[in-house]
């Protein structure tokens, strides 16, 4: 017994089935992970070490350098740059696409293992599976007081101690950040003058407080029956310790501590500062830990501000213990959950919407709420079981997998409607409905698991793709997979089932018919639109059928047909194919900001200049309610709901045209002598307005010699600080050389995109900053019988001061201590430094200079290495509407330009990265490196191949997919076209991001070449039943393939228009996400259209050509002897 009878005869035992794919599948949406995209395996590790103090030379020498030297022969290396700058290194480690992270991350702790040693204070490099350039925060919340005398930067032990556990407790959070806030640390003022008279040295009093600073276990020794545990205890415990402490005895007496120095428990000094809406905080910033549920985690973490927000919360606590006019509270200025919600609220509408227009499609094609009934049973079954298999898959609901659902919504019907309209042509021939729904079913069995099969198999080489894109193509694919290998059981299990249950004997999807010629009637209403839609949809196959009878009967026609669609198709390709991009940038509600101001900026003059930005943008949040309770609490007052925003020049330069929208929040962060800015709209369609403000307020007076840009945020981080920039590496040993030249491409860049465009890496390699060099002048040392260590101590200690890393106990926290000049903390620093008094091995007292040479010299304030070559990296972010493909094109263009006019040296070495570098991956997996062998084994090409070779296998021929596979590239024409309008239209609306070839875009193409073959394969399979079926008596081949299309012209248009329908809505509905499936969606829609309309006359003329030089009677003559001694077997059953 078949599946398609035992089914019809069981239908409680498959309503069982149902009922329990669809309780499985919301036991799977419960628990599956919601997030904002597909996660990406990371191929990157990066090494971070900290040394406070040090200049960027010394950690490129003594760190950089030497962990270089041991990181550079691990395997499956891609790429290794570094970053060295004032306190800290940064290694970056790309792997080739397929290392298994782990491994690396091993490797690389091993290798680090192998550096020799560091200078003291240095810590412990930290390895992290991190791209430190494509970290997307989830969330920033800041800690505000609305006592506007206390200083929360000083909160960062409370922070560290109180509040960051307790969200690390949070299973989602993968990591806690705290910036803009100050560490504790005890400091020891010194009088230098006084020290001097003592006669005592820098290195004398430094000796003295370290080795009278110690903690030694010594062991276990037995008493009774009892070991007891012996410590001595000499750690410094309080500030009145260190006070007390003895320098010295000589035959005055012992020199105290506190003969020369006070002791001062306060806070590292401020190297960075943060603020939201023109108040100063520090803050917290989140990372999603991996496979976590980005909801789910954001709902527990504001839980839990709201829990220590409360009024006998963890923060009116603290309030009340440090004694504020006010208390303390927990802000949120940024929520990544916002645009995700909305994402998945879009797509969950847009899966609803497009069910709706297939039903309805539906409905004028049948007429019969019966038949739309059991037809609409397929949606829910197919998606919500689709869920399952993700789940089962590992992989997470996100944009990218709900529209690969939502573009299932119209693939999964067309199974189903194959074989329910088939299914009613038995019944019209008088049959009954069980017999009609066995019959009809198996029937197209053979079609519909040829049409399934196609559709499915066109995705498997896109799955093997490991590059960045190809991991997004899968959450699409999976979910398509599986929609339709379930649509596919359903329509040969549920469909027959429900068909012998609820339809009858005599139903029929036709109007009445004129009896003399058996074609549809006329409507006798002239204005009836309804009724003349019902008799175009009944007339149309016979008018199809004839027109194609009439092109076969001509082998002229046939010709003519054929090179005409061949050479519309191509002209038409070439025409309309755009640029590549690498991916969409998405529409996310936040616009960042990156300023560079000249090297050397205190931190006062950097809070100037954010002052000035605050002022020019304030009005654009002040029309907006209150976020802080500080708010409030400053303005003493009701606040004006005066609206004076002004108008803004879109461009640099330019009239004032735009109107700011109101923001919620904005942000801003000085950070390492580098300031970056953001900015949430509260008008969520023109988040974009918000870069002509930002880049307005950074511009003039406001921020004199800084390079400044704003940009929307991409969804994926794939290059540089911006997420999509293409990055320019300049590589040589000369760093003079190196320099020249990246000036000369940062101006060549400005000149061709603009001067909003490019990032320079390191930020201001142009204009090195001034420092004041000591150089030990060593006879007067030897003189003085002093060493170049007495030397640099009295440097350090008049300067930044002399750092003992973690001396300091307090509450059994260690904490550092610090032994710093008071002259350096003064106002007059420098001359402090040159002129502070310094005590010598002879008794003598002399200054500086005297041991020492100072100058003041130009020094690089960051160094960059790539490949362990000093380099210059320029950030290039290609304007908006600009593929990536015409900026690369430029790119090496103005390079090839240089080089010739000699402004790169040929010591300096150009090399692509970033998004740049990832698009040449995809495109290479996608389509090959240009060679025959490598085009043969690409990823589209096989994905075509495989569809191919498993039409072969069930036709059991190799000429008939060749005539099905002819469908493909009217598809892609109609692709490209349907892409070329949407483009058109992004171009017209400026909120609307600019449509381009993306990566995500070509997945439609796959796409197509799975879904657009089924058309022919129901012509061509249905052609071969009818030559097959004695009862038709058709004398030629050219009536079967007329027979074939009259019969296959509805379901063709009832799959291809509910396709169409079901998928309309991701096409033409705006809203957050719509940007990253809108292109797949119009090169789908357009394709289908296209291919459909021409398919039902193209693939019927190369049958028929192909019939007139194989008879195809003979064929299936010689194929029925070969089996008569076999049992007979139906070739389409299930």
């Amino acid at each position: 017994m078949n599946v398609v009878d035992y089914c019809i005869k069981q239908p409680v035992t498959v309503a069982v089935g149902v009922g329990l794919a669809l309780l499985a599948g919301v036991l799977a949406f419960t628990s599956v992970p919601v997030q904002m995209k597909p996660e990406v395996d990371s191929v990157v590790v990066s090494v971070s070490t900290n040394w406070e103090g040090a200049s960027a030379e010394e950690i490129e020498s003594d760190i950089i350098e030497e962990q270089e030297k041991v990181l550079g022969d691990i395997s499956g290396l891609a790429s290794m740059t570094s970053n060295s700058k004032a306190g800290q290194g940064t290694i970056r480690l790309e792997f080739l696409t397929g290392t298994n992270i782990d491994e690396a991350m091993a490797e690389v702790l091993q290798k680090l293992d192998e550096v020799p040693g560091y200078p003291p204070n240095v810590l412990r490099p930290v390895a992290e599976d991190i791209d430190p350039e494509s970290v997307d925060y989830i969330a920033w919340i800041g800690l505000s007081s609305t006592d506007p005398d206390f200083d929360t930067t000083t909160l960062y032990d409370f922070m560290e101690r109180r509040l960051k556990p307790r969200f690390d407790r949070i299973p989602g959070v993968a990591q806690v950040g705290i910036r803009g806030a100050r560490q504790a640390e005890l400091q020891i003022r010194v009088d230098p003058r006084a020290l001097a008279n003592r006669g005592i040295t820098w290195q004398q009093f430094v000796t003295s407080v370290q080795v009278s600073n110690e903690n030694f276990s010594a062991g276990l020794i037995p008493e009774g029956k009892r070991d007891v545990r012996i410590r001595a205890t000499g750690r410094f415990q309080n500030p009145e310790d260190v006070m007390d402490m003895i320098i010295r005895r000589d035959d005055s007496g012992p020199v105290y501590v506190r003969d020369v120095a006070t002791v001062v428990s306060t806070f590292k000094e401020k190297a960075n500062w943060a603020r939201a809406r023109g108040h100063q905080m520090p803050f917290m910033n989140f990372q999603l830990r991996r496979g976590a549920n980005l909801i789910g985690t954001m709902d527990e973490i504001q839980a839990v501000v709201d829990d220590m927000n409360s009024p006998n919360g963890a923060l009116a606590e603290h309030a009340r213990s440090l004694g504020l006019n006010g208390t303390l509270e927990l802000v949120q200025t940024y929520d990544s959950t916002a645009y995700v919600r909305d994402a998945i609220d879009l797509v969950q509408s847009n899966i609803m919407v497009g069910g709706v227009l297939a039903t309805l499609t539906l409905l004028l094609f049948l007429r019969s709420l019966r038949t739309i009934g059991i037809i609409a049973i397929a949606i829910p079954i197919s998606v919500i079981g689709a869920i399952v298999v993700l789940v089962a898959m590992g992989r997470s609901v996100n944009i990218i997998s709900l529209a690969g659902m939502a573009f299932a919504v119209g693939m999964v019907v067309d199974n189903a409607i194959v074989v329910i309209e088939n299914i009613f042509r038995h019944l019209e021939m008088g049959k009954g409905a069980r017999r009609a729904a066995s019959e009809g079913a198996r029937e197209v069995a053979g079609a519909v698991l040829a049409s399934t099969i196609t559709t499915m198999v066109v995705f498997f080489p896109i799955l093997l793709i490991q590059e960045t894109a190809g991991q997004l193509f899968k959450d699409i694919a999976y979910a398509i997979i599986a929609a339709v290998g379930l649509s596919f059981i359903i329509s040969l299990t549920v469909i027959p089932t429900a068909a012998a249950r609820i339809l009858h004997r005599g139903d029929s999807l036709h109007e009445e018919t004129d009896d003399s010629t058996g074609d549809a009637k006329k409507p006798r209403k002239r204005f009836n639109p309804v009724a003349w839609f019902r008799y175009l949809i009944d007339a149309l196959p016979t008018w199809v059928a004839n027109f194609v009878g009439t092109i076969n009967r001509s082998w002229f026609a046939r010709i003519a047909v054929v090179l005409v669609f061949t050479a519309g198709t191509l002209i038409g390709i070439k025409i309309l194919i755009p640029p590549l991009d690498y991916l969409p940038r998405g529409n996310r509600n936040i616009v960042f900001g990156i300023l560079i101001p000249p090297p050397g900026y205190n931190l006062d003059q950097l809070s100037k200049i954010g002052e000035r930005i605050e002022e020019k943008i304030e009005p654009a949040w002040a029309i907006v309610e209150d976020r802080f309770t500080v708010e409030s609490v400053v303005r003493d007052g009701p606040r004006d709901t005066t609206d004076r925003r002004e108008l803004v020049p879109e461009f640099p330069g330019g009239p004032p045209t735009v109107m700011p929208p109101p923001l919620h929040n904005y942000f801003l962060v000085s950070f390492d002598g580098r300031m970056f800015h953001g900015a949430i709209s509260a008008d969520k369609k023109r988040v974009s307005d918000a870069k002509p403000l930002m880049n307005f307020a950074t511009s003039g007076h406001s921020a004199p010699d800084t390079i400044a840009f704003a940009f929307q945020m991409p969804l994926f981080r794939v290059g540089g600080n911006t997420g999509s920039a293409i990055k320019i590496d300049l590589m040589g040993r000369d760093l003079d050389q190196v320099t020249g030249a990246a000036t000369a491409v940062m101006f060549g860049l400005f000149g061709e995109f603009g001067p909003y465009s490019v990032n320079p890496d390191p930020a201001n390699f142009s204009y090195p900053s001034t420092e004041l060099r000591v150089t030990p002048l060593d006879k007067n040392l030897r003189k003085l019988g002093m060493t170049r260590t007495d030397a640099g101590l009295a440097a350090q200690a008049n300067g930044d001061g002399i750092l003992l890393f973690r001396q300091y106990e307090e509450n059994g926290e260690l904490r550092d201590l610090k032994v710093i000049s008071e002259k350096a903390t003064g106002k007059n620093p420098v001359d402090a430094l040159l002129n502070a008094p310094l005590a010598t091995n002879t008794g003598e007292i002399v200054d500086l200079r005297t041991i020492a040479k100072v100058e003041r010299v130009q020094g690089p304030d960051e160094i960059r290495h790539v490949d362990r070559n000093r380099a210059v990296t320029l950030q290039l972010t290609p304007p908006e509407g600009m593929p990536l493909e015409t900026a690369i094109d430029k790119v090496n263009a103005l390079a090839d330009s240089l080089k010739s006019e000699g402004a790169i040296p040929s010591g300096v070495d150009v090399k692509l990265a970033g998004s740049a570098g990832k698009l040449n991956e995809i495109k290479t997996a996608l389509l090959g490196d240009g060679s025959i062998l490598g085009t043969l084994t690409s990823s589209l090409v096989l994905a075509f191949l495989v569809v191919y070779l498993v039409m072969v296998v069930l036709f059991q021929s190799w000429s008939y997919p060749l005539v099905i596979m002819l469908s493909v590239p009217l598809a892609t024409f109609g692709g490209f076209l349907g892409l070329a309008i949407v483009h058109k239209w992004s171009e017209l609306d400026r909120y609307m991001p600019t449509q381009n070839l993306d990566m995500l875009s070509i997945l439609g193409f796959v796409i197509l070449a799975g879904v657009v073959v089924n058309n022919s394969i129901l012509i061509v399979h249905q052609t071969l039943n009818f030559l097959k079926d004695p009862e038709r008596d058709l004398e030629t081949a050219n009536e079967a393939i007329v027979a074939s299309v009259k019969s296959r012209v509805r379901p063709i248009l009832m799959s291809a228009l509910t396709s169409v329908g079901g998928m309309l809505p991701l096409v033409v509905l705006p809203g957050s996400g719509s940007e990253l499936y809108r292109g797949l969606g119009a090169v789908v829609v357009g394709g289908l259209l296209v291919s459909t309309i021409f398919t039902l006359v193209l693939t019927p003329c190369l049958l028929s050509i192909v019939f007139s030089i194989v008879d195809p009677k003979k064929k299936i003559e010689s194929a029925a002897t070969s089996t008569d001694a076999t049992p007979a077997s139906k070739p389409a059953t299930a």
